[in-house]
């Protein structure tokens, strides 16, 4: 099983369009990693966690195959994570045949999403299957992934949920965007078992003096997060954890989180970083 991280930023991207200030000015500088466009990531080749406005480029990029690509999880509804006009282009206005796709959203995003494929020239292009915290589904042509949608702490009117994503006995969290978990989330984690692979929210980076603990965390939450998560017996020497999804407003880039992460054996994610666990 492995994730393929597309994009690594929070919605501004880094350097943000307009912005002067140091981080950005840095990375337009050093260029490399420290350039990051909007989160998304990809599982196997195949199943994709969001489908933010920077989708068209990291296809581009990293050269996506979308006759592999088959399902996409949406974390929530903010436009850095899900951009539904986009979704349009596999309309037959705009392609000339493709595969089946299929979306997979709680409330709100399903309901952008549901506006968009209900159009007459969407018929047989793509689907979206409206999902509940707490309640698994499998993904995939094969029905190869299970999936347990967790609720997530951040913007309730965007209904957003953190992923379990299991496949080949292997188990991943993607926790991005959210806060301190919510205690019905720990307990679906428990029911889980132990995780293989665990991506953190980060946007806070080292937390400008204090930590964030709602709606975004930083190191410091990561931390308190990842010892928990110890403690319930989730994950243990052998997980890998990542911190993603990063602001240009938290002072530090990639050249500034990298060691510091390094310090307590976690990586820092980076646009176009594969992992294979």
């Amino acid at each position: 099983m492995k994730i393929k991280y597309l994009g690594t930023a929070a919605y501004e991207g880094v350097p943000s369009l307009f912005c002067k200030c140091e981080v950005c000015q840095r990375a337009r500088a050093r260029g490399g990693r420290n350039i990051r466009t909007r989160s998304q990531a990809i599982i196997n080749d195949e199943l994709l966690m969001d489908f933010p406005p920077d989708t068209v480029w990291h296809s581009i990029q990293y050269g996506l195959d979308w006759t592999r690509i088959s399902d996409c999880l949406i974390t929530h509804s903010h436009s850095d994570h899900l951009y539904p006009e986009d979704v349009e282009m596999a309309g037959s206005c705009y392609t000339n045949g493709h595969r089946f796709y299929r979306f997979y959203s709680w409330k709100d995003g399903y309901d952008r999403l549901s506006s968009i494929i209900e159009k007459d020239h969407m018929e047989g292009a793509a689907s979206v299957t409206l999902i509940e915290p707490g309640k698994s589904f499998q993904a995939g042509d094969r029905g190869q992934y299970q999936v347990l949608p967790l609720w997530a702490n951040h913007d309730t009117a965007s209904s957003p949920v953190i992923y379990s994503v299991s496949c080949e006995g292997k188990r991943i969290l993607y926790a991005h965007d959210t806060g301190v978990f919510p205690e019905n989330t720990w307990k679906g984690l428990r029911e889980e078992g132990r995780y293989d692979l665990v991506s953190l929210d980060c946007t806070g980076c080292l937390g400008n003096g204090q930590d964030w603990r709602d709606g975004h965390m930083s190191f410091g939450t990561n931390l308190e997060m990842r010892d928990r998560m110890y403690q319930e017996g989730l994950i243990d020497d052998k997980t890998v954890i990542v911190i993603n999804h990063f602001s240009h407003n938290s002072i530090q880039g990639y050249d500034e989180m990298r060691p510091w992460a390094e310090k307590y054996g976690i990586l820092t994610s980076y646009d176009g970083m594969e992992i294979e666990i």
